[in-house]
């Protein structure tokens, strides 16, 4: 016989531990379609389509603008021939069940939590006094970290209440490193409430007095990169270096080989990609007194071309060629413009790199995300001649390397994409048009120092005459 089927939210992304309803696109009661859509949901990274794994009446309680742990139930879809429940009652994404029960006496070597259970293995559901055989739930879902800690403390999965979704706090309230929570609020609580995970307000910054202030929720991608860069400023020792990279001619060669826009940035990265393999503590992660050295190198590349900053990933980039980098770049590049990065795009990244060198920015201070240990900024600047240098900045985790380490990283690789430069041969200066002024040093014409905002200037030694960019470098 056909049974009610539990619509839940998929784990698209392990950085979030819930998402955001945007909108319902059905009302709740009403018929829908298989793989029609039902509900437009927002995660740290995009923006999801939910849609109907079956035919039947939609039953749903949770409204636009909710947030809903990930692994719970979203809503109910009653196929044909089963009867929706009572209107009045309808079956809700209610996280109650999914909610962490708080745990009264941390016992690691307990075999279960504690939790509102009798001994005939019937769970009472306080919020709506309704009485659920806790046979019937699927096994309690851990959150990444969560499952990492429980691992560490000797937890086994099946000793956490069976429906329920178990976090960080709660793993380390049961091992005794956190203090117990109160029941008293948690039995008060509106069902509601208890289903939202508990959000950490920010610190109270105090606006300008006497002056008004409109205040308008912030996108949850600003939300959720605030997250972990807070997270890697807070569990990093943040240092840097900064070597520069003279290759006048690095973007003509790129353009010879045909690379397009994307060519620097893509030989950054396969270079990168490369010197990682010899300086793994760039490609790691710190933890309480370890390393952990990353088996793959994914990096990622930062793009804010007016849509938000996002940093889809390259897989394995020690594995391609620069032509191959430059595919998965051009492809990201695209999705992003049309608005189609999926969250896939965005996991696994292990370094990360943000190049601001074509925005004319010389040098600035780039933030470790989560779970890494370094990134790269690439800046850059024209001189009155119009030959580039770049500035390579590795921000990195002192806890595990030191400058020195840094420095002679940055170095090598800027000794890398100064040797690509070199390969590049000189342009060919042309001999100036007989009669036209031209720069007696430089042999610069009017035309080309136009191009560069430079002038000529009248010269007596030399006689003729001697342009701008030559009179500063002699200067």
């Amino acid at each position: 016989m056909p049974e009610m089927i539990n619509v839940t939210i998929p784990q698209e992304t392990v950085n979030d531990e819930s998402v955001r309803i945007l909108s319902w696109k059905v009302e709740s009661g009403s018929k829908v379609m298989k793989d029609q859509q039902i509900c437009e949901i927002e995660t740290s990274k995009a923006v999801m389509d939910i849609e109907a794994p079956e035919a039947g009446t939609v039953i749903y309680s949770a409204k636009a603008g909710d947030e809903v742990p990930v692994g719970s139930m979203l809503c109910q879809i009653a196929p044909e021939g089963v009867a929706p429940p009572d209107s009045a009652k309808p079956a809700a994404p209610a996280p109650t069940p999914v909610a962490p029960v708080p745990q009264a006496a941390p016992a690691p070597e307990a075999p279960a939590p504690a939790a509102p259970t009798s001994k005939t293995g019937v769970l009472t559901d306080t919020a709506t006094d309704a009485v659920i055989d806790d046979a019937d739930l699927p096994p309690a879902r851990l959150t990444p970290l969560a499952a990492k800690l429980a691992a560490e403390f000797g937890f086994d999965k099946e000793s956490f209440q069976r429906g329920s979704l178990v976090r960080r706090d709660d793993v380390l309230r049961r091992a005794g490193k956190l203090p117990a929570e109160s029941a008293a609020p948690a039995k008060t609580a509106a069902p509601a409430k208890a289903a939202m995970p508990v959000a950490t307000e920010p610190v109270e910054n105090a606006p300008v007095a006497g002056v008004a202030v409109n205040w308008a929720d912030l996108p949850r991608r600003k939300t959720f990169e605030a997250k972990i860069l807070g997270q890697g400023q807070q569990r990093t020792i943040q240092s840097q270096v900064t070597s520069s990279v003279r290759a006048p001619r690095l973007r003509a060669r790129l353009e010879r080989l045909g690379l397009t826009s994307m060519g620097l940035g893509a030989l950054t990265i396969f270079e990168a990609a490369r010197l990682l393999r010899k300086y793994p503590e760039f490609n790691a992660i710190h933890d309480r007194g370890k390393i952990g050295t990353y088996a793959d190198i994914n990096v990622g590349f930062a793009i804010d071309g007016g849509q938000g900053l996002m940093v889809p990933v390259v897989p394995q980039a020690d594995q391609k060629t620069v032509q191959e980098i430059v595919e998965v770049m051009q492809r990201h590049v695209d999705s992003y413009v049309e608005g189609k990065l999926a969250t896939a795009d965005f996991l696994g990244g292990t370094f990360t790199i943000s190049d601001l060198s074509a925005d004319g920015i010389s040098q600035f201070q780039p933030l470790i995300s989560q779970g890494q240990s370094a990134i790269l900024g690439v800046g850059g600047e024209l001189d009155g001649a119009g030959n580039e240098t770049l500035f390579l900045t590795l921000a990195f985790d002192h806890q595990l390397a030191e400058g020195r380490k840094a420095a002679q990283f940055v170095r090598e690789l800027a000794g890398r994409l100064e040797a690509h430069a070199a390969l590049e041969p000189a342009p060919v200066q042309a001999a100036p048009v007989q009669g036209e002024p031209y720069c007696a040093l430089c042999q610069r014409d009017v035309a080309t120092l136009k191009s560069i905002r430079g002038m000529l200037v009248k010269s007596e030694i030399p006689a003729g005459y001697v342009c701008s960019v030559c009179l500063a470098e002699l200067s």
